[in-house]
């Protein structure tokens, strides 16, 4: 873990990400680090302490672009990356509905 000061942050996240994927495999549950594939074992989610922010890495975003929420957008970083750095963030509400954007998209990419 690179940076424990996430750990509450991150937890928010990976249970609004599980609750989301629940029936999809969990490859990793660990302090940290959380990683969900699809059925076929394509990576589908990741979230992730890292230095400065928790990474919430969704796959279908870099085939599937359009199913990001306009309002998601100031947390985008790179193709398939949201940073998120507060707790508190308003944001992570927006979180679950993304998930259901991107479990449609399961078998297309």
């Amino acid at each position: 873990m690179k940076n424990p000061d996430y750990l509450f942050l991150w937890a928010r996240l990976a249970d609004i990400v599980r609750e989301g994927c629940a029936g999809l495999p969990v490859i990793v549950d660990e302090p940290g680090d959380l990683r969900i594939e699809t059925e076929a074992g394509r990576p589908f989610a990741t979230v992730r302490i890292q230095l400065r922010h928790v990474g919430l890495y969704l796959l279908p975003l870099y085939y599937h672009p359009h199913t990001l929420p306009d309002g998601l957008a100031p947390r985008r970083h790179g193709a398939a990356t949201l940073r998120f750095a507060e707790e508190e963030d308003p944001l992570i509400s927006e979180v679950a509905s993304l998930i259901e954007r991107c479990l449609t998209t399961i078998g297309h990419y």
